[in-house]
């Protein structure tokens, strides 16, 4: 399992949900985040989304994101993936890809 979170630019937000949506993934998480880059020209507006996958969704998910997030400038955004070692499902006590 892993974690994949995207930094993505505000105005694309709307498209890489849309994207997302479509493709079947369990859920994610979204909040506004803050942040500059190598060029340091100042805080900018983002939207971080946070998504929990199993191994064989997160090729396919990094993909959507990348390319309806991408303006082709700089300031796009980043993707990162993460291990996880366990996910629960509070309500039900699932754990694992059950728990996504």
């Amino acid at each position: 399992m892993k974690k994949i979170e995207a930094i993505v630019r505000k105005e694309k937000f709307e498209e890489v949900c849309k994207v997302l949506e479509k493709s079947g993934i369990g859920g994610m998480t979204v909040s506004d985040a803050r942040g500059f880059g190598h060029h340091r020209n100042g805080l900018k507006d983002k939207v971080k989304i946070e998504i929990y996958a199993d191994e064989f969704q997160v090729d396919k998910v990094v993909e959507m994101i990348r390319k309806s997030a991408k303006t082709g400038t700089t300031g796009d955004g980043k993707v990162a993936i993460i291990p996880l070692e366990n996910i629960y499902r509070i309500r039900t006590g699932e754990d694992g890809a059950r728990a996504i």
